[in-house]
């Protein structure tokens, strides 16, 4: 089964002082275990080294890319003009959330792939699985 992993999860991951830190290493030791198959975007991969050369360092945003490039940890979905354009739709459709382009172009891809579990601390992520049937992780 696919699990959607976001900017949120892999910041939370490497940045010690994310509030929820301890609780991504839970979460990703559990997908580890049972042996999920982690996918994401370009655009979120991204996101998440920018946020990580900003808050912990380029070393951590280089480390990240290599995890991150290295088969068989995620799978990086390109964001395509097709789904792009599937996320410019979903963002106007949607004009009372606060939800960004890239949260949408997640959307349509945990869509496409049939993630029914996305692993985030995004609150829109939580705002979005209420609408759009999908569970978002938390460590048990």
């Amino acid at each position: 089964m696919n699990v959607f992993v976001d900017a949120s999860a892999l910041v939370a991951h490497v940045n010690r002082r994310d509030n929820h830190h301890d609780e991504a290493l839970a979460i990703f030791a559990a997908l580890r275990q049972r042996r999920a198959a982690l996918v994401s975007t370009n655009w979120i991969a991204y996101e998440a080294l920018s946020i990580i050369k900003t808050r912990v360092g380029p070393t951590a945003a280089s480390g990240m890319w290599r995890w991150l490039s290295t088969p068989g940890n995620v799978q990086l979905i390109s964001v395509v003009p097709n789904i792009e354009q599937r996320a410019l739709d979903l963002f106007f459709a949607y004009d009372d959330k606060t939800w960004g382009v890239v949260d949408c172009a997640s959307l349509v891809v945990m869509e496409q792939l049939s993630c029914r579990e996305a692993f985030a601390f995004d609150h829109h992520f939580v705002e979005a699985s209420r609408q759009r049937g999908f569970e978002v992780l938390r460590a048990e």
